[in-house]
């Protein structure tokens, strides 16, 4: 990684935190607490090692009883720097934290970021969908992509294609590339979808906004009188109705079985979303109440943005199912996607 302070800012610690075991990720992290926590009495931290992440190690410190000031390290996933802008990552969590929806970050290092931890209560597929709570979602979104973008361009279809481009067409554990083999689409067939999807939705009316690109449920904290959304890998300029589009396929989850049916948000539900997320936007730009035309605008938008969505993590699964040590069945999420993607696309009409 080569990150320099002059570029950043950040506080740049030349510390890599080593995986191995819970011990050594301590050691690594206590050395970096050194830097940014000099105050702090190594004996007196006490460890939270955090499960949520798909593809990050993610553990927190705090400093006697202050749960409060609680530094979340995260070390990135073998091979994430290949897919993940890293620079850019830096840039819009500062850029984010400066409008007051991110967490501070503290510094870098050679494996990782430092970074404030944002206490509440993670969302689940229940919590997501409460009338408490989806409204601050729908504003909270709609804040987020007031962020300036700075005069830059799209960045979805190019990580998309470089997605798809570097997915693997066979995998080490014969297990899992015999699932690849035979219940998986070919790579110049992701492709054609790729390139008939962009051919279709590049000229969208969705405006470009500042997007998260990743607002699934273990990216959103519940803080009771406010939502915030944190991990900012993948954000950057995109089209509104995929961010938005993007969060709703996220509502099914990500462990076991996929339950679209049960889970994916009904088109009342979506509606009302999108209506509650267009008024604060519009509020944010001094503009006018959405038309019942510019929801039902939306909402069309949102059902072939979600193709997108689908494809891109599809390409991403598969990547992760060739490089991650974590303990999950990348292959099965992928093909339990593409499942849905294909039902999708049978319902979706392109003009």
């Amino acid at each position: 990684m080569c990150l320099g302070k002059e570029m950043t800012g950040i506080k740049f610690v030349d510390v890599f935190i080593d995986v191995a075991s819970e011990e050594t990720i301590k050691d690594g992290a206590s050395s970096i607490l050194q830097h940014i926590r000099p105050e702090w009495s190594l004996d007196s931290v006490s460890w939270k090692v955090f499960t949520d992440g798909l593809t990050n190690k993610l553990i927190g410190a705090w400093h006697n009883d202050n749960r409060q000031d609680t530094v979340l390290f995260r070390i990135y996933g073998e091979g994430t720097d290949a897919i993940i802008d890293r620079k850019a990552e830096v840039d819009n969590m500062t850029r984010a934290h400066s409008i007051g929806i991110g967490s501070q970050l503290y510094a870098m290092f050679k494996n990782g970021l430092a970074y404030e931890f944002i206490h509440g209560d993670i969302l689940d597929l229940v919590s997501v969908k409460d009338v408490r709570i989806y409204p601050m979602i729908a504003k909270m979104m709609a804040k987020f992509h007031t962020v300036d973008i700075k005069n830059e361009p799209c960045g979805l279809w190019n990580r998309m294609l470089k997605f798809i481009s570097m997915s693997p067409t066979e995998l080490k554990d014969p297990t899992k590339n015999a699932r690849l083999q035979n219940e998986f689409p070919r790579k110049h067939e992701l492709m054609q979808d790729y390139n008939m999807l962009k051919g279709a939705l590049e000229s969208s009316s969705s405006p470009l906004v500042f997007c998260h690109n990743d607002a699934l449920l273990a990216n959103i904290v519940d803080q009771k009188n406010r939502v915030v959304f944190i991990d900012m890998e993948y954000a950057g300029p995109a089209p509104a109705a995929f961010d938005i589009a993007n969060h709703f396929a996220e509502h099914v989850g990500a462990d076991g079985v996929l339950d679209y049916r049960k889970w994916l948000p009904n088109k009342e539900f979506q509606m009302d979303w999108i209506k509650i997320y267009l008024t604060e936007f519009n509020r944010l730009h001094d503009r006018l109440d959405p038309s019942s035309g510019e929801v039902d605008n939306m909402f069309n938008s949102v059902q072939k943005f979600m193709l997108c969505a689908h494809l891109l993590w599809i390409a991403w699964a598969l990547i992760q199912a060739a490089n991650s040590s974590i303990d999950f069945d990348f292959v099965d999420y992928a093909i339990q996607r593409m499942s849905e993607y294909k039902r999708a696309k049978s319902l979706v009409q392109f003009d």
